[in-house]
């Protein structure tokens, strides 16, 4: 472990520090109405560093014993026909969130995931799983590691480490609301007020996009490749 790799693997973890999962779904929790629930935002930070510090040692391994079953697994016409329908499926779905319409379904399910012990590791997981495919940072600190041929304890300690410093900087902004306190309230209750009003919009916006993304890898690889 060279101070190279170690300042490559932070510049990393800084970078997958700003994803939905790691920072915005932190903000849901600041930004709720009442009192920040601290409690299950720490829970929900938690999980997911385990998450990803569990499937990044697994990924870890497969690659030191040189698997490549899985990049074939994926290119099979069986897995991309299911991508395609997926895709379209998520397309299709994405116009059913309105902002204008008024329902803020996205607003009623923060509520009930924040709220929920069960809903913070279930959003927690959900979340990790959603975005493994395009955390690129995490996956490339992956193949650092491996072509270090670093031994199994040093690849688990170091992406313990690189998922600590991912939610670091969720970590200091909820610290920095519990130093500051009441006087935050009424800035965050208007940013709150702003991103309720679009978020439905938002989330189709973002729905929309990874279904065409799927939807055009996989006729790419289906009928042009």
């Amino acid at each position: 472990m060279t101070a190279t790799l170690l300042a490559a693997l932070a510049g990393l973890a800084l970078v997958d520090s700003t994803s939905l999962g790691t920072l915005v779904v932190p903000l849901w929790f600041l930004l709720a109405p009442g009192r920040p629930r601290v409690g299950r935002l720490a829970g929900y930070l938690a999980v997911l560093a385990s998450f990803y510090a569990v499937v990044g040692m697994a990924l870890w391994s497969l690659a030191r014993l040189g698997v490549t079953v899985a990049s074939e697994w994926v290119d099979h016409p069986a897995v991309r026909g299911a991508q395609l329908v997926l895709g379209l499926a998520l397309f299709a779905w994405s116009f059913r969130f309105d902002s204008r319409r008024g329902s803020n379904d996205v607003a009623r399910w923060r509520e009930r995931v924040t709220t929920s012990g069960a809903g913070v590791v279930g959003l927690a997981l959900v979340t990790g799983l959603s975005e493994l495919a395009t955390m690129l940072p995490y996956l490339g600190a992956i193949g650092l590691l491996v072509s270090a041929g670093v031994s199994a304890p040093t690849a688990a300690v170091t992406l313990v480490a690189y998922c600590l410093v991912m939610i670091a900087p969720a970590a200091a902004i909820t610290g920095t609301r519990l130093a500051v306190g009441q006087r935050l309230d009424g800035p965050l209750t208007r940013i709150d007020r702003v991103l309720s009003a679009r978020a439905d919009t938002v989330v189709g916006w973002v729905v929309g996009i990874v279904g065409f993304v799927l939807a055009a890898s996989a006729a790419n690889a289906l009928f042009f490749s």
